[in-house]
């Protein structure tokens, strides 16, 4: 199968049970942002965004805009290696972290499990993602 030009689109991935959403996003800094104009993010929260990206010359970032609610994990492109797969488990460990600390959950050894669950979760639904995107032949 001969490989195609990925689709740059943002996927989501809904937790109802603590009423969160994250977008997950795979490409270069300037497709993701036009992603983020087609979900109507403002112009101020895409640039301040790129901005801290570009000065940290990310391998993947989280981050959480509270005035937006947005969540978004994103990766310059779709994870093939095991250090690419470490980038991602590294972001989706920074987004559980938020979550609970959002949801006021302390990270003890009493909720240890929940984290742990959480971020499995949170890597299978992205791995789904990601295998769907291998299946289209997107890279």
């Amino acid at each position: 199968m001969s490989k195609k030009k990925q689709k740059k689109c943002i996927h989501e991935i809904v937790t109802d049970v603590y009423n969160a959403c994250l977008w997950v996003f795979f490409g270069s800094t300037e497709e993701c942002a036009n992603a983020l104009r087609e979900q109507k993010v403002e112009e101020y929260i895409i640039k301040d965004w790129a901005d801290h990206v570009n000065s940290n010359g990310c391998n993947g970032m989280f981050t959480h805009n509270e005035e937006a609610n947005i969540s978004l994990l994103w990766l310059p492109k779709i994870p093939s290696t095991v250090m690419e797969y470490g980038s991602l488990v590294h972001e989706i460990e920074h987004y559980v972290f938020y979550l609970f600390d959002h949801i006021g959950m302390e990270h003890t050894e009493a909720s240890d499990e929940a984290y742990a669950y959480m971020l499995g979760y949170i890597f299978r639904e992205i791995d789904n993602i990601i295998c769907t995107l291998k299946e289209k032949g997107y890279e």
